[in-house]
């Protein structure tokens, strides 16, 4: 079945959920088509695909959600209904599995390169082995593995193959079971590009990426705040569309939206309609702001 974001829609809205749809560039490749917040406040960042996704999408979906949060999704036809394939720790699911996601439903397998494995739930899993007195000698007897195999199952840090998982449920019951909604996210430092205002976010205690393929250029969170820039882009033309659609993520995920903006002319008009602006020639004055926080 090829996938169309009329495919997507039509699922949330016969769950009456709400949902925005990002259009934003209109012309080229983007990483976020739609996003969805469930009955349970779970909110997905959801890019739809119809062929090959990029790694510049993959990678604008992981750092929004490493940074800002969110369940980043893709929707492929390539997926099989209860299988996730693991695209970097972005998961790729079937029209079906999104359906069951919305509704509240778990999916627990998943594909990469090595092999199908099943999401547990780490900290579970440790609670219920030393509820249980079992050392992780024990429980690597038990499966047929080493120690380290069952250290990395406890700190999320090694995928669980079928054979082992069935094992563990045997063992510990069906309550070790995770979810792939509930992968926890992180970017390295190697992920992160050099950007001016990066560097400034960083400065002041931000953790900060930028993404190339939405309308939110910079995402940055610290401990007390989450924001969301949006740098004016070259082509006048397009500027409205950029801001509106930057707006609508930013009040999807309760963000303060920022702007930089290389003229004066424009600042001023953006602040008339409420807009927080930075003239890109002073940018350094973000700096300012929180450090005050």
């Amino acid at each position: 079945m090829v996938i169309t974001l009329e495919n997507v829609v039509k699922l949330v809205e016969d769950e009456g959920l709400n949902y925005s749809i990002i259009e934003y560039p209109a012309k080229s490749k983007k990483s976020i088509d739609i996003i969805t917040k469930t009955k349970d406040n779970k909110k997905f960042l959801v890019k739809t695909s119809t062929e090959k996704i990029s790694k510049d999408e993959i990678a604008d979906l992981k750092k929004f959600a490493a940074i800002i949060g969110g369940i980043p999704l893709v929707i492929t036809e390539n997926a099989e209904e209860d299988i996730a394939i693991d695209k970097g720790k972005v998961f790729a699911i079937s029209l079906e599995g999104f359906e069951k996601l919305l509704s509240g439903d778990k999916i627990f397998i998943y594909r990469t390169r090595g092999g199908i494995f099943v999401k547990i739930r780490p900290e579970v899993l440790k609670r219920k082995r030393e509820e249980m007195n079992y050392s992780m000698g024990d429980v690597a007897k038990m499966l047929g593995v080493t120690r380290k195999t069952i250290y990395d199952y406890e700190n999320g840090e090694s995928d669980v193959s079928i054979e082992a998982a069935e094992k563990l449920i045997d063992i510990f019951g069906t309550e070790i079971i995770g979810d792939i909604c509930n992968m926890k996210l992180d970017i390295e430092e190697s992920e992160i590009e050099s950007h001016k205002v990066l560097q400034i976010l960083k400065s002041v205690g931000f953790k900060a990426a930028l993404l190339k393929l939405t309308a939110i250029d910079i995402v940055a969170s610290n401990e007390k705040n989450k924001i969301v820039i949006t740098m004016e882009p070259k082509k006048q033309d397009i500027i409205e569309k950029k801001i509106h659609e930057a707006s609508k993520i930013a009040s999807d995920f309760n963000l303060k939206l920022i702007i930089v903006t290389r003229s004066s002319l424009r600042a001023k008009e953006l602040e008339k309609e409420g807009f927080q602006v930075y003239l890109d020639q002073r940018i350094d004055s973000l700096k300012d702001e929180f450090k005050e926080n």
